[in-house]
């Protein structure tokens, strides 16, 4: 894990924080909707979620999610609603799933399985959030195909943030071998 130790700056450790914070907030304002499933989208803020347990553990990244979420629902003005709603839930149960898959499995399980587990997990999270508000009715014949798609992006996202993280390593400690998770 990446997380700050005593040589390095608490000051160092919140800009980092901060920019994966800003990252998730522009990469979600501008995450386009998938064309062939209504109401889904790809993901991609997750990335800065993934590198965010990965550097500074659950917390920061249960931080991350809110921060991400209320700065988002304020830009876009959709804070008070089943959208806001529907991305804290979805992203929430998704760290809270690959926190304990992780814990249980320890090191077997690799970082795009995580992040695939976690992608189904935030679409069914979404999809019984929205059975719980009755904002649809129950739709069963989506369930399905939210699942495969939240399992493609997310193994897309953990790929994406493991070589990520395989550069900040190289970037920040010159290459030496980072263990994740």
């Amino acid at each position: 894990m990446l997380s700050p130790n005593s040589k390095r700056p608490a000051t160092q450790t919140v800009l980092r924080f901060a920019l994966l914070i800003a990252v998730a907030i522009a990469i979600n304002y501008f995450d386009p909707p998938l064309p062939f499933l209504p109401g889904a989208k790809l993901g991609l803020s997750q990335i800065s979620t993934m590198l965010c347990l990965e550097m500074y553990g659950t917390l920061a990244a249960v931080a991350l999610v809110i921060l991400r979420v209320l700065a988002t629902g304020i830009i876009k003005g959709n804070l008070m609603t089943i959208t806001s709603v529907l991305s804290l839930g979805g992203s929430l149960g998704a760290v809270v799933v690959m926190v304990l898959v992780r814990k249980v499995f320890g090191r077997r399980v690799g970082l795009p399985t995580i992040s695939t587990i976690g992608g189904v997990c935030n679409n069914v999270s979404q999809y019984l959030l929205l059975l719980i508000t009755h904002t649809v009715g129950t739709l069963w014949y989506y369930l399905p195909a939210l699942v495969i798609a939240g399992g493609a992006a997310g193994y897309l996202i953990g790929g994406v943030s493991l070589a990520i993280l395989s550069r900040l390593d190289r970037a920040l400690h010159g290459g030496i071998h980072m263990e994740l998770w």
